[in-house]
């Protein structure tokens, strides 16, 4: 056994490292030297090989039966198959810098083995060498869907989520991952940017100094010297402002309708890039813009058409149309407290605004198209109800980072609520 120590040292293990426990070190290790994470330092790669060596030879030795190899399935199996031989394949040339074929082969894998978790999460890391951060983001979500154990998913997903110019929700990512793995370094240095970008000094200065204090302890002195060019400079400008967003140059009502075409019709691609793209100010004036659009189609269509109305006077369809927006907001707030998700007020305001665009726009058609029949009021009914459904879907998972279990059974519960709640007070106001 005296010959495995140096890869026992290497590898911070034990010599009485399970298989889970060897696989998981090795993950943790490789991450902090992985060549397409550090492109900056030259030993990068024979560091990875060095680990990559280790592994193989510690689990060829204590562990014969198993021949464990760093590949992670989510149904924890390792065998050879189609879609591993792609994804070796493919990480060599991640390695020689051929992005674009590791890309194909990891795309492929996954088409082979769409539960391959690692092949997710290592095109994910390809697709942010290359700043596609709308990819990494689809790629972490499909990971957590999978495992939502995996902390690198929730720190390329910070990481994507802040290039994005979401301070906010990639703090929340960064929680997530620490959460996950305390020793997670890199995630307490970027959760510490952002919080500096928010200009909560006292919190990035602790979360900073936490990440130095980790990378000491795991022998990366480059890094050590890189928190404290940042403290430094932090110490020498401590009530530097927040940089103005190109967003808050622009008029508000700018804003708000040069956003909705942006996820209106793609909510799980757009809605997100759109929310990280505002200030949590500006995020919600546009949320209450949405509002307020929504309230005057409601209040048109209530008037233009009263029928069930005409028991309500003008300045009651104006206080009933505001009822599902006020509604909508302090339940997502509600969501996030059940849950345990970290949020906002701006993120609750935005999601909720949204959220009422399509449903407002099906009430105002489907008195417009009732003159064609029931059909026509049908088509309008399934296509704005479904599209309004996935943007509070979206939004509980993209940008209040609700799991995709407890979205499932919030979204249906906020609006049925809302709904609830919205004839309640119109029965009020008819009697």
């Amino acid at each position: 056994m005296a010959d495995l120590q140096p890869y026992f040292q290497l590898l911070r293990v034990s010599a009485e490292v399970t298989p889970a426990e060897l696989k998981a070190a090795f993950r943790r290790r490789a991450r902090e030297c992985h060549p397409d994470l550090h492109p900056d330092n030259p030993n990068a790669e024979a560091e990875f090989q060095q680990l990559s060596e280790a592994y193989d030879i510690i689990s060829k030795a204590l562990y014969p039966a198993h021949q464990a190899a760093p590949f992670i399935y989510a149904d924890g199996s390792d065998s050879q198959s189609p879609a591993q031989a792609l994804y070796t394949r493919a990480t060599q040339k991640a390695a020689e810098r051929d992005y674009e074929g590791a890309i194909k082969d990891y795309t492929r894998a996954i088409e082979y083995d769409p539960k391959f978790v690692d092949a997710y999460l290592r095109r994910c890391q390809i697709w942010f060498v290359q700043g596609e951060d709308e990819n990494v983001l689809a790629d972490c979500n499909e990971i957590l869907k999978l495992d939502d154990t995996v902390a690198q998913a929730y720190y390329y997903q910070g990481r994507a989520r802040f290039q994005l110019g979401s301070a906010p929700s990639a703090i929340a990512s960064y929680s997530q991952a620490i959460a996950l793995d305390e020793n997670y370094a890199q995630a307490w240095l970027h959760r510490g940017r952002a919080r500096r970008e928010m200009n909560a000094d006292k919190l990035a200065r602790e979360d900073l100094t936490h990440a130095a204090a980790l990378f000491e302890a795991q022998g990366e002195p480059d890094e050590v010297h890189r928190v404290q060019m940042i403290l430094q400079e932090m110490g020498r400008r401590p009530f530097t402002k927040p940089k103005v967003k190109p967003s808050e140059h622009r008029g508000l009502v700018q804003d708000i309708f040069s956003t909705i075409p942006q996820f209106f019709w793609n909510p799980s691609g757009g809605l997100l890039p759109t929310f990280a793209r505002l200030s949590a100010r500006r995020a919600t004036e546009v949320g209450v813009g949405y509002a307020g659009l929504s309230i005057i189609g409601f209040v048109l269509a209530a008037n233009l058409f009263p029928g069930a109305f005409s028991a309500v006077s003008w300045a009651e369809r104006l206080m009933l149309s505001a009822v599902p927006f006020v509604s909508l907001v302090f339940l997502n707030q509600l969501a996030r407290s059940l849950t345990r998700t970290r949020g906002s007020w701006a993120s609750d305001i935005f999601i909720s605004g949204a959220t009422l665009l399509p449903l407002s726009l099906l009430i105002f058609l489907s008195e417009l198209v009732a003159q064609f029949g029931a059909a026509a009021v049908w088509i309008a009914s399934f296509y704005l109800g479904c599209d309004a459904i996935l943007i509070l879907y979206v939004g509980c998972t993209q940008i209040n980072n609700l799991s995709e279990q407890s979205a499932t059974l919030a979204v249906p519960t906020l609006l049925w609520v809302t709904s609830a709640i919205t004839y309640g007070t119109f029965t009020l106001l008819a009697n």
